[in-house]
């Protein structure tokens, strides 16, 4: 058996594909939830820390802080502060994201004004359109700082997988011959770091667990962390052998007791 006391949590395709909830591993987080602290890490910049908190209340039937949310735009917003405090930014992204900047401090322009922009924060935006991404392209030529929220390709949706703000990401990148200068989402060390603060246990009793093999198990192995992989959003048919990874068809098919002691 090996016993945790914390745990970092996928949202998208491990609480939810899109509008439809995953019971089978909500049932097992509100039994986790009796004994174990929870941390929600997300790639998904969509929506603020509050909404987030709001909307897993209601389903986890539990009462969820928004401190215990790390989104990937409130990354962005945090190494921009870091990096570059009140910074002047142009946001391909929606509205949460546009939240999450202004809330660490920093101006969002208009498409109009894209000459004073210090920065340029990509996210998902399923609202694209191409005046968007014309200025964005001619301030990152211009010289404003390229800042991804995150990579991902692709999320599950309802019905599969829809493109990811890793798409757009790609799309600037092609039109102008530049990388981001960060990547603030998953699998990178910054937002791991960002959620490891909110622990109050040592890392060798924190298990992540998550959907994905190329951000949430690549961010426990690169950093350490024990992760449990369940099969319920973007993976379905990972290799044979991970090391340090459990894999699982859903969380309730593991065999562990409410305090989340896993048998291997």
């Amino acid at each position: 058996m090996k016993c945790y006391k914390a745990a970092i949590v996928d949202l998208d395709g491990v609480v939810w594909r899109s509008s439809k909830i995953i019971e089978e591993n909500v049932e097992a987080l509100k039994s986790i939830l009796e004994t174990t602290q929870l941390v929600f890490l997300t790639n998904n910049s969509t929506r603020t820390r509050k909404e987030y908190a709001l909307k897993l209340s209601q389903i986890l039937e539990n009462e969820i802080s928004p401190d215990q949310i790390i989104t990937s735009g409130y990354s962005a917003a945090e190494w921009l502060r870091k990096t570059k405090p009140g910074s002047k930014t142009l946001v391909v992204g929606e509205e949460g994201l546009v939240a999450e900047l202004t809330m660490a401090g920093h101006t969002v322009l208009t498409s109009d004004n894209w000459m004073s922009a210090d920065a340029v924060v990509v996210g998902l935006d399923r609202n694209l359109t191409y005046r968007k991404l014309a200025a964005a392209h001619k301030a990152i030529v211009n010289g404003s700082l390229f800042v991804a929220t995150n990579r991902d390709t692709s999320y599950p949706d309802v019905e599969g997988t829809v493109p990811g703000a890793g798409s757009i990401v790609s799309l600037l990148e092609t039109s102008t011959g530049k990388r981001p200068v960060v990547d603030a989402g998953k699998p990178n060390k910054w937002i791991l770091e960002l959620a490891l603060g909110k622990i109050r246990f040592l890392r060798n009793e924190v298990v992540v667990i998550g959907d994905r093999i190329d951000t949430d198990i690549a961010m426990a192995q690169e950093n350490g962390l024990d992760s449990i992989l369940v099969l319920t959003g973007v993976t379905k048919n990972p290799p044979r052998k991970l090391n340090g990874v459990i894999v699982a068809e859903s969380l309730t098919s593991l065999r562990f007791d409410s305090d989340l002691c896993i048998e291997s």
